[in-house]
Formats: structure tokens, C-alpha cells, sequence
């Protein structure tokens, strides 16, 4: 229980062209099925990719009127051929990776792989694996739901602060642009800055 499961990581660019990755890799010499909630029985390594910058768009919206209720959460993922072609790549790429010296030494047999090579089987794959990383962003996006001070349009001493406010992702983890939004929240309420 000493390990964060993502022990190392990476960002790839899944095309020799692109200005910055377009993939982040997370590492983990654990087996992790099922988002942590099937437990190990194994030895096992993990290598997921993420996408960074998805042209896939969920949506959040409110099931009922009643505060308690779960919001309705429709995650959208893949829905894009950007987004498919982009997930196909890493995945592919990630399975070279797996099957280099260093990692082939160690392993016995694929755990969670596609069923081939295929494009088609690829994809597959990635629909039934990858998700958002936890790190959902711009569902209270400045200048739609929020003006630049974090205030909430059209509700009076309310603001959100948060990675909600963010109207893209980060190319990468949002802890550290999280951390800068609440900076500036507390600057913007203590009235230090404009």
C-alpha cells in the first residue's frame, strides 16, 4: 500500500509531426484491473495510455431539482475520429514498448491486451479500457459559466474554484494548474488581484 500504482510515466507524440504529445503514459509495476476495484491476484505491469488534449465533449447535468441527486454523467469518450485514430496509435505504441527486452524479460503473459494488432480490434480495446484519468476538467468553463474572477454568472457570492474552470486540458496532470487556480481564487477574494 506504499505505492501510488503510477510509478512512472511519460508523454509520446503518436505522430512525428505534432507541435507537443498528443499521449501521456502512466507506468504501474502492479496489477490494477477495473479502475482498483478488482483486486490483484497476480504479479503484473501496466502501461495505460491517456489522451491529452481529447476532441471528445461529455456533458454534466442534473438528474432531478433535488440536491442530494447524482448528477447525470455522459463521458462521451471516443467519439471523435481524432480521438480514436489518436487512441489506436498509443495503445499500438505501448504494445511495442511491452514487447521490448527490458519489460519482455518479465513478463509471462499479456494481462489486459487487444485481441490483435488490428486497427479494428485496437479500437476495440481502447473503448472497453481507457477512461479520463481522473482528471475532468471545464464543466464550469470561464466565460460560459463562470466570469474571469471565478464568480458564477447570475448567482451573487458564489464562485468555482476549481479544474471545472479550465475551458481545456492541460497537456498532462492538472494538480499544478488546480493549485494555481486556487491561488489566484484566494488572491481574487482577498482583493490582491484584478
Amino acid at each position: 500500500m506504499s505505492s501510488n500504482l503510477g510509478e512512472a510515466g511519460g508523454f509520446l507524440r503518436t505522430l512525428p509531426h505534432l507541435d507537443a504529445p498528443d499521449v501521456q503514459v502512466t507506468a504501474s509495476p502492479a496489477m490494477f484491473l477495473d479502475e482498483g476495484l478488482t483486486a490483484p491476484y497476480d504479479h503484473a505491469f501496466m502501461l495505460g495510455p491517456t489522451l491529452l488534449r481529447p476532441t471528445s465533449r461529455g456533458k454534466v447535468s442534473l438528474r432531478t431539482t433535488m440536491p442530494g441527486s447524482e448528477p447525470r454523467i455522459v463521458h462521451n469518450y471516443l467519439t471523435t475520429e481524432e480521438d480514436r485514430q489518436t487512441a489506436v496509435r498509443g495503445v499500438q505504441m505501448l504494445l511495442e514498448v511491452a514487447e521490448q527486452p527490458a519489460f519482455k524479460a518479465h513478463r509471462r503473459a499479456p494481462l489486459s491486451v487487444p485481441e490483435s494488432e488490428s486497427e479494428a480490434d485496437v479500437l476495440r480495446f481502447a473503448r472497453r479500457v481507457m477512461n479520463s484519468l481522473f482528471h475532468p476538467v471545464g464543466t464550469c468553463a470561464i466565460g460560459g459559466v463562470v466570469d474571469p474572477r471565478l464568480r458564477v454568472l447570475g448567482v451573487d457570492g458564489l464562485r468555482v474554484v476549481d479544474a471545472s474552470v479550465m475551458p481545456t486540458l492541460v497537456r498532462g496532470n492538472t494538480n499544478a494548474a488546480t493549485i494555481m487556480i486556487g491561488e489566484k481564487a484566494a488572491d481574487l477574494i482577498r482583493g490582491h488581484a484584478r
